[in-house]
């Protein structure tokens, strides 16, 4: 029940409070409070109604309401603090007040710091690609003076295999490793041959052209003629096969002759054609028909006991044989010649 002067010490509250005061009492906080006289008439009358009380109530319900008022006050004033910490729009407003001013205050310097910063990158990143390149550059430039010093350091080594190649002395083993470092040689020069299109003025240098010609017909002659050379070893090879004693076995013999006949011309089917040896491959033809005609003769006469015969007809085998290398040796000698004019005609790779 709320007598008048709590009635009256609502409507005093401020408007803020009236709700607030109102909950904590226990009313609707959307009741409607008017000071009409009839209003206060009634809670008049209600108080004159309590005044019959006794003092002691009265002065009880004083105390309560004391404590009830102090109560609201209270609480009120701790939901306007706490309501004050949770939402301060003048703080917020200066906040956003402040960034905003330091914005404009700043434009000063953002605009031409984003300038020198966005220079830098570029001037930094311009820097990076062209010390890359300079560096790839540089890497190639060195490729390829590498590769033209070991060019010419290999091609100082032609006349060393022209020597070993044109030189009966050497074993057919060591005219292979010839063969081997001649493959080393021609790479290399390949190798040389292909970049040239990427350097510049290389890439129409006719006196260039021509010398890597001649210096790849050179390795091609010296490669035909080792192969030819390894082919050659191979044919009308006797050892001790025509040595005739009472031991012979003449059918042992003619199997050995026709295996030689057999593997000479193999080899010489596969002989290469090189300038030089055209007369020795065309005399090689004639020695291997006239070695077959001697062998068949041999094997007769040995089957007949006519062992004089035989003898001749080995000095003739034996003959023909020397015939064949004679004329090889001469051909060794013109090509050496040749392909040693060939190899001074030859200019140092730029």
């Amino acid at each position: 029940m709320m007598n008048i002067r709590d009635f009256i010490f609502i409507n005093k509250a401020k408007n803020v409070n009236k709700i607030r005061i109102l909950d904590i009492l226990g009313f609707e906080s959307n009741s409607f409070i008017s000071q009409t006289p009839e209003t206060i008439k009634t809670f008049v009358d209600e108080e004159t109604t309590e005044s019959d009380e006794t003092t002691e109530d009265i002065q009880d319900k004083a105390d309560l309401k004391q404590d009830t008022s102090n109560n609201i006050f209270d609480k009120s004033n701790l939901l306007e603090n706490q309501s004050t910490e949770i939402f301060q729009p003048i703080k917020v407003t200066s906040k956003i007040k402040k960034i905003w001013t330091d914005i404009e205050t700043r434009r000063t310097w953002v605009v031409p710091s984003v300038l020198i910063f966005s220079t830098l990158i570029l001037i930094t990143s311009v820097t990076t690609i062209f010390i890359n390149s300079r560096n790839t550059s540089r890497e190639v430039e060195i490729l390829y003076k590498t590769l033209t010093i070991d060019s010419n350091n290999l091609i100082n080594e032609l006349p060393n295999i022209i020597n070993i190649s044109t030189d009966n002395f050497y074993s057919k083993y060591d005219v292979s490793n010839s063969s081997a470092n001649l493959q080393i040689i021609e790479s290399t020069i390949m190798e040389y041959d292909r970049n040239l299109s990427n350097r510049e003025g290389f890439t129409n240098n006719d006196e260039l052209s021509l010398n890597l010609n001649n210096i790849f017909i050179l390795i091609d002659d010296l490669d035909d003629l080792i192969s030819y050379r390894i082919l050659r070893s191979e044919i009308l090879i006797y050892n001790d096969t025509l040595i005739i004693n009472d031991k012979l076995d003449i059918d042992a013999l003619s199997n050995q002759l026709s295996e030689i006949s057999a593997k000479s011309k193999r080899n010489y089917e596969n002989l290469p054609k090189i300038y030089e040896f055209e007369n020795h491959y065309l005399l090689l033809e004639e020695t291997l028909i006239s070695a077959e005609d001697l062998h068949g003769r041999l094997i007769a006469a040995l089957r007949n006991n006519e062992y004089e015969l035989a003898n001749t007809l080995i000095v003739a085998i034996n003959m023909n044989k020397e015939i064949e290398t004679s004329s090889f040796d001469r051909s060794l000698l013109d090509f050496k010649v040749n392909k040693t004019n060939v190899y001074n005609d030859i200019k140092k790779l730029p």
